[in-house]
């Protein structure tokens, strides 16, 4: 028990804290003293304890984006937080959700949502029709692999349960409308018995919860990464890359969107069962360029200047038909940690070749290949520069600093006159596409 108070006081003064930026307010003398505990925050504190001592023990979710044991929330659009504590009953398998509302000067016990299990998986708030009160999406853990979902109404803090029982493997919340509300949409496996599937939960002005389903690439064996975005036509649309066992690769991304009003996967081809224009070895789906519509990389070797091969990424974007089109190209240095958007003109034409001479300096060379010579121009050297006066070495000589970071610097040389060759490269066009790489492209 003493471990217990010890963990709810620890959590509680994280809440005080909360609430002396909220919906409390602190005077200008306050500011130059330590903060006092607020009344509302020691009442809210022995209502807690009191569960506590009951025998319960914090269970807070283990995944999604709220992991808390204590919540704090605005449900009902009333400007003030509700508080949400989750626990579990040990030696059974109940799991609670306690609702403490601010009722004048003290709180109370709003609602209570039970539910069982072995563990609280995860919690979503979303105001799924635009009423201004949020549904709460919760999602069970029973046993090592088995899920369930439930969506609960709280409108007036009665909680109404609109769905339960709904086996999922990945849960996520999105705009599959465009008209401001959100849906919830689970993703579920295949077993012996069943195919993958997605399926999308609506909640209607009147209250009622309408669903669709569809269909995921046959061969899936697990989803590695949920994305969403929108389709060149400014659709939005869901991105789901699932690792499996396909003919052309182990990855696969399958494009969910609302085509004339119905929930689809716009890229599983009849015949096959599978997304296979998305099939490839695994390199996660991304907006390289930031623009809010989400490509499906595609590897394409480079002109060879010797036995290392090297490799361009071509992004392909999709249409509402599940057409797709090149957006971009890239070439990812995951090793030195930047990538280069690639003019489309340097497309056949361009080389590359890694060059590490200096210590602290790794350079990459672009070069001009020409067909009739069969030679290789060099046009372009990027550099990362490291260790002692890496700032300066960046500026060295004809090199142009691109950025920094902490200790090591990015700089650029052009071996060649501006837009030689007949192909794009400038100071502006170097500066404009140069990036570091963020973590999450860098798959292996």
């Amino acid at each position: 028990m003493k471990q217990k108070l010890i963990l709810v006081v620890t959590l509680l003064i994280a809440v005080g804290a909360i609430f002396l930026t909220g919906c409390f307010r602190i005077a200008a003398d306050d500011l130059y003293s330590l903060p006092e505990v607020s009344e509302e925050y020691l009442r809210l504190q022995a209502h807690i304890t009191m569960v506590l001592s009951q025998g319960a023990e914090f269970a807070a979710p283990t995944r999604g984006p709220n992991r808390q044991a204590v919540q704090l929330r605005d449900l009902n659009g009333s400007g003030s937080n509700e508080v949400l504590a989750f626990f579990s009953v040990p030696g059974e398998s109940t799991l609670k959700i306690y609702i403490f509302e601010l009722y004048g000067d003290d709180y109370v016990i709003a609602d209570v949502i039970e539910g069982v299990g072995t563990e609280i998986e995860s919690v979503r708030y979303v105001d799924m029709n635009g009423n201004g009160t949020m549904e709460i999406i919760v999602g069970w853990q029973m046993g090592a692999t088995l899920k369930y979902m439930s969506i609960y109404s709280i409108a007036g803090f009665h909680n109404q349960l609109l769905v339960s029982g709904e086996e999922y493997a990945e849960i996520t919340t999105f705009d599959t409308t465009g008209d401001g509300t959100e849906d919830v949409i689970i993703f579920r496996v295949p077993t012996q018995e069943t195919s993958a599937t997605a399926k999308v939960f609506s909640l209607m002005q009147d209250g009622e919860i309408v669903s669709e389903e569809t269909r995921l690439s046959a061969g899936i064996e697990s989803i590695s990464r949920i994305m969403t975005g929108r389709l060149t036509d400014r659709t939005p649309a869901i991105f789901i890359d699932s690792e499996g066992r396909f003919e052309y690769g182990s990855l696969v991304t399958d494009i969910l969107s609302r085509q004339d009003n119905n929930f689809e996967n716009i890229t599983l081809q009849s015949a096959t069962g599978i997304s296979d224009l998305t099939v490839r070895h695994r390199m996660n789906s991304a907006d390289p360029n930031r623009n809010g519509v989400i490509k499906i990389p595609e590897l394409r070797r480079l002109i060879a200047q010797s036995e290392t091969e090297y490799f361009a990424i071509d992004w392909y974007a999709y249409a509402s038909d599940g057409t797709r089109s090149l957006a971009l190209t890239t070439y990812h240095n995951n090793f030195d940690e930047w990538f280069l958007i690639l003019p489309f003109d340097w497309r056949e034409v361009v080389s590359v070749r890694r060059v590490d001479v200096t210590p602290g300096e790794r350079t990459i060379i672009f070069s001009y290949f020409d067909v009739e010579s069969n030679t290789h121009e060099d046009f372009l050297a990027i550099f990362k520069l490291s260790g002692e006066n890496a700032i300066e070495r960046a500026t060295s000589g004809n090199r142009a600093l691109l950025v920094t970071e902490l200790t090591v610097a990015y700089a650029y040389e052009l071996l060649a006159p501006p837009n030689s060759f007949g192909i794009t490269f400038d100071d502006y066009m170097i500066r404009n596409n140069f990036r570091l790489i963020f973590s999450e492209w860098i798959t292996g």
